[in-house]
C-alpha cells in the first residue's frame, strides 16, 4: 500500500492542503545514479568557489542581486578531505568564505533526485545553504533556483532543516516547505523531536526528490503568494521528513550545483560524502532501500 501524505502548504498561516499520494512505491530496486561524487580524493569536477565582495561576516557584499560563487575567486583555496562516512569526505572548514561547485551535471528539466551524507560542525544557520542549484542565479528577473537550507526567526517562526526553498522570478514563485508531522501538519523546531533533521556533529543522509509529473499547491488560491507547481519530498535517513511545492524551472541543463554556498548567505561549515544525482524521481521505497545500502 502506498504511503499517503499531505502536501505541505506554508503561506502566512502555515496550513496543509488536500491529501496527495507520494511517488509510486511499487518498485524498490534503486536505479544506478547518473552522477556520483564519493569524495574520497580530490576530483577535477569538485572545485572550490568563492564570491567577490564577501564581508568579514562571511555574507555576500551585494545581497540585493547576489554574487555568483566562482572558481576564479578561490584560486588560493585548496579543498580539504577528511575522515568521512565512508572513506574520506569533502570538508569545508570555512577558514575563508567559500564552498564547492560540482561540475559536469546535466539532469534535464524533468524529475530528479539528489542524495548525500552531511555533517555540520556548527548548527546550520538561518538561510545557510547546504545544497544549492539554479540557473541565471544573479539575474533578478530570470533567476531560478532551489536550496536545501534552514529557515528560522521572524515571520517563518523557526522551522527545521532541511527546509526546501525555491524561486522562479519570472513566474513570481517563491514557495518553501520543511517538516510535517505524520498527520501532515507543519511543525517547527520545538514542536516535534523529529523536526530538526540535520543535527550538529552527526552524519545525516538527506534525499530530495522532485517529481515534475505531480503537482502541489502552496498557499491559498487567489491570494498573494499562491503557487501551483511541482511536488517534492524530503527524506532524512531514509524516512519521509516533509513534502511540498517547488517552483517551476528550477532544474535545467544550464544549472550550476553548489555545496555549502549560495549567492547571498554565510557558507556552511562541515562535511559532505557520497553525493549522488538521478534524472528521475526515486520512490519512497527506493529512498528507504538507498539509505540502507549507504549506511
Amino acid at each position: 500500500m502506498m504511503k499517503r501524505v499531505l502536501c505541505g502548504v506554508m503561506a502566512a498561516a502555515l496550513v496543509a492542503s488536500t491529501i496527495v499520494v507520494a511517488p509510486d512505491a511499487s518498485a524498490a530496486k534503486v536505479p544506478k545514479a547518473k552522477y556520483t561524487f564519493n569524495m574520497n580524493k580530490a576530483n577535477k569536477k569538485v572545485v572550490a568557489v568563492a564570491r567577490k565582495g564577501d564581508t568579514a561576516s562571511m555574507t555576500c557584499g551585494n545581497t540585493e542581486t547576489g554574487v555568483l560563487p566562482q572558481a576564479s575567486q578561490a584560486k588560493k583555496i585548496k579543498l580539504k578531505y577528511a575522515k568521512g562516512k565512508h572513506g574520506k569526505a569533502l570538508y569545508l572548514d570555512r577558514s575563508k568564505s567559500y564552498g564547492a561547485e560540482l561540475k559536469g551535471i546535466k539532469l534535464g528539466s524533468k524529475s530528479w533526485t539528489v542524495s548525500f551524507w552531511v555533517k555540520s560542525v556548527n548548527e546550520v544557520g538561518q538561510y545557510m545553504s547546504v545544497f544549492f542549484t539554479g540557473s541565471d542565479i544573479v539575474n533578478t528577473k530570470k533567476t531560478k533556483w532551489i536550496s536545501i537550507t534552514r529557515t528560522g526567526d521572524g515571520w517563518m517562526n523557526g522551522v527545521s532543516t532541511p527546509a526546501i526553498w525555491s524561486h522562479n522570478a519570472a513566474a513570481d514563485q517563491f514557495p518553501w516547505y520543511a517538516y510535517q508531522t505524520e498527520d501532515g501538519t507543519w511543525a517547527g523546531d520545538g514542536d516535534d523531536k523529529n523536526a530538526v533533521g540535520i543535527k550538529k556533529g552527526q552524519w545525516t543522509y538527506v534525499t530530495l526528490v522532485v517529481d515534475t509529473s505531480d503537482t502541489c499547491e502552496y498557499g491559498t488560491s487567489g491570494e498573494e503568494g499562491y503557487v501551483k507547481s511541482y511536488h517534492a519530498w524530503t527524506y532524512v535517513n531514509g524516512k519521509l521528513f516533509g513534502n511540498g511545492t517547488v517552483a517551476k524551472g528550477t532544474m535545467s541543463n544550464k544549472n550550476s550545483f553548489f555545496l555549502g554556498i549560495n549567492a547571498w548567505d554565510a557558507p556552511f561549515k562541515g562535511y559532505f560524502d557520497d553525493v549522488q544525482f538521478w534524472n528521475k524521481a526515486l520512490t519512497d521505497k527506493q529512498v528507504a532501500k538507498l539509505y540502507k545500502s549507504m549506511k
